[in-house]
């Protein structure tokens, strides 16, 4: 038996992939702040704990996966898109960004992936390996009015280039996805649909992605073993 773990597994992203997982026969323990129903016992566990929260990670970990058991993927699809300018004028007066919305950011889109994959990738190591994926943005080249999100998901770039090149030899292969505008809840909460419309017409494919494509590069990034260190654009050619 295997077990997959997905981070943010109520999430838009997170939970179908989840749900597809456990169709392909892994048994999945799905990490979220959110709680969830119907998700006690395998092949899909859910627990709602802080993911940022290292020692509550580690406990879910050892609560629901016997060490006996392998983890053989992680799929790391925390995260919260967030729009805040760096400075925006308010009534009469001229605004910054706000350093505690910075940091709620970093800490949901980085330091809540950097804390998951370093709890599972000891329990990899400990039975021979497995594959992290990681969820960066096409906002992680730079948009303009995403400067918290976009530095978070560069940083996940480059978190995942360096955990490659430090845990291939130690069979863990680590590779992101970077999508570009995914047609899911989440994406419709954060970008107004005359902007999305606007956006599909932009992207050389005439479409916003949706939740199969990104399914689809999950699975190519689970089921290869010989691609480590990527960060794979699913974003129908879009460009910002």
């Amino acid at each position: 038996m295997s077990w997959a773990v997905v981070s943010g597994g109520r999430g838009s992203i997170g939970r179908p992939v989840a749900e597809h997982l456990v169709v392909g026969g892994w048994h999945v323990l799905a990490l979220d702040r959110e709680p969830a129903q119907n998700a006690a016992r395998p092949p899909l566990i859910a627990k709602a704990i802080d993911v940022t929260d290292s020692a509550a990670v580690r406990q879910a970990l050892d609560d629901v996966i016997p060490s006996r058991e392998p983890i053989g993927l992680l799929v790391n699809a925390v995260g919260l898109i967030w729009n805040e300018p760096l400075v925006s004028l308010r009534g009469a007066a001229w605004q910054a960004h706000q350093v505690e919305t910075w940091r709620d950011v970093i800490e949901a889109n980085l330091t809540a992936p950097f804390v998951v994959a370093s709890a599972v990738v000891l329990r990899m190591a400990r039975s021979g390996g497995g594959a992290v994926i990681n969820f960066s943005s096409v906002s992680g080249r730079g948009n303009a009015g995403q400067a918290a999100y976009s530095a978070a998901k560069a940083g996940v770039e480059g978190l995942t280039k360096a955990m490659a090149v430090e845990l291939g030899p130690l069979g863990i292969r680590v590779n992101a996805i970077a999508p570009g505008f995914i047609d899911v809840a989440s994406t419709r909460t954060a970008v107004a649909g005359d902007r999305l419309s606007a956006i599909a017409d932009r992207t050389p494919t005439r479409r916003l992605g949706t939740i199969e494509d990104i399914i689809s590069a999950v699975d190519f990034l689970a089921g290869n073993t010989f691609v480590n260190g990527i960060v794979l654009d699913v974003n129908g050619g879009f460009r910002l």
